[in-house]
Parts: structure tokens; sequence; C-alpha cells
């Protein structure tokens, strides 16, 4: 069944199924009173929903931060730590990550890095709904279906919250997204560096951006010392880049809405899902 809030309607989409929140194609940004973000590994919420993150605490508002992995496969082949011991740095990165700006509810989901579309099934989406619906979130944010890199991990990661979203009705749905200057800006030194996994991502257009952040000097600061935490992830990259470059390539965040294609498509590729467990049942 579909909740929704009194004041938010819902639309039943062009295949006659699948229903959506009006607000989710609406211009306005409202106040974010709680914040929801569900990402595949650490340091994905930094680069993607630092400052975020960060008004909306300043705001007086609250954060729960979701990782579905501990990020332990992100090291170089020659790393000789087990698993275990990685995911306890990163673990640790994290938590020091988000004290710097105040996020101290952080929830860790255990799958591994790398097997997130193996592992993270139907329970995963189940695990998101329940959290969905015991913390009302006024915004989800995450990955869109494209993954922003591309990695396997964050494209299954957008579809189980699209789909745990799409089933619930509650609060706004964002998607992580970059803008065409920003893209155009930096598209030689991703290609040098090869930061796109599988291409480059669409562009978040300005219609269709909700809201678009540009890190003033303080944010920037801010930002820029939450990513240092994730040092075993960021330091090489920073370092590649150059301070100055690393600097601005961080301070942009853009967030858009799913359309009504990406959440049809979410919500079929879960009941193809159901079909296929249903046959092998």
């Amino acid at each position: 069944m579909t909740r929704r809030r009194d004041d938010d309607a819902v639309i039943t989409a062009p295949d006659r199924c699948t229903q959506y929140r009006a607000s989710s194609i609406a211009p306005a940004t409202p106040r974010i009173r709680h914040l929801l973000g569900v990402w595949a590994h650490p340091d994905d919420e930094a680069y993607l929903s630092a400052a975020l993150m960060a008004r909306t605490i300043e705001d007086g508002g609250r954060v729960t931060l979701v990782t579905l992995s501990d990020g332990e496969a992100g090291f170089p082949v020659d790393d000789v730590r087990p698993p275990a011991d990685r995911a306890r740095l990163r673990r640790r990165e994290l938590r020091a990550a988000m004290a710097r700006i105040g996020v101290t509810d952080i929830r860790f989901v255990g799958l591994s890095d790398g097997r997130v579309a193996e592992q993270g099934g139907d329970p995963l989406v189940e695990t998101i709904k329940k959290l969905m619906i015991d913390l009302e979130p006024d915004v989800t944010v995450t990955f869109g279906p494209d993954g922003m890199t591309g990695h396997a991990d964050h494209i299954h990661n957008s579809w189980a919250v699209t789909s745990a979203w799409a089933n619930t009705g509650i609060g706004d749905l964002w998607y992580a997204g970059k803008s065409q200057a920003w893209l155009d800006e930096w598209r030689r030194m991703h290609e040098n560096f090869g930061i796109w996994m599988t291409g480059e991502p669409p562009a978040t257009s300005r219609t269709d951006a909700v809201l678009t952040i540009a890190l003033d000097e303080r944010e920037l600061d801010q930002k820029r010392a939450v990513l240092a935490e994730h040092a075993s992830q960021t330091s090489a990259v920073a370092d590649a880049f150059g301070e100055n470059d690393y600097r601005r390539w961080i301070a942009e965040e853009t967030f858009r809405r799913p359309s009504v294609i990406e959440l049809i498509e979410a919500t079929a590729q879960t009941r193809r899902r159901d079909v296929t467990l249903a046959d092998v049942a």
C-alpha cells in the first residue's frame, strides 16, 4: 500500500499500476526536517551530499545516514590487510567524517563491497522501506539509476531505494546529479583519471534540478575537512588533482527528483524480480 501525507496527492503513472507523489515533479524545495541518505560505500555521502547534510543540521534538522557496504574493496591490490581490517578502518573514517558536520545517526547494513547487487535483493528493499516508515524523512537522497560513476553497487543502491520509496510514498526522493557546466569543466580531468566506470553520467538540467548548492568558502572548507577524514580513499585523488582543483571539483552539489519513467522502470524491475523468484520456487 502506498502511504502519503495529507497535503500530498498520489497520482497513478501511465502504466496504470505505478503510483508516485505529485511533489516528485513539483518545483518547490521544502525545508528539510529529517534527511535520510542511503549510499553504497563510505565517502559516497561526502562527495555527493556533505553540504546538503550540513545545511540540514544547521537549519535545525536531523540526518540519518545509511551505508550499504563498508567499502572494504576500495584499496590498492597490493594492500595486504584483511577485508575485516579495511572495513573497520572505513567505518572509523566515516564516523570521523560525519562528526565534522554533526551527523551521529549512522546505520551500517553490512553488505559486501562489490556484491551489493548479489546480496541486496528484496530483503534490502524491505530494510529501506522499514527505515522510511520508522523515520518518515522529508527527503531521501541517493544515486540516480546511472549510479553516477557507473559502479554496479551504486546502480543497485539506486534501484533498491527507488523501489522502497515508490512503495511507501514517504517524503521526497532526490537523486544526486551533476550540472552540464560541471561536466564540461571537468571532462578532461575525468578522462585523464578514469573517474567514470561506464561513461559520463547524464547532466541534470537547470529545470530538472530541485536544488543546486554552490558551496561558499566556509562550506567548502567544511566539506574538504569531511573528505579529508576519508583519507584512505580521498588523499590520493586530492594529490592527483592538486588541492586547488580538488576544492573546485567538490564545490557543487546538485539534486533532482526522479522522473515518472524512472519510477516506472524501478517498479517494473521489482516485478520482474518477483516473477523470476516465483519461477525458481
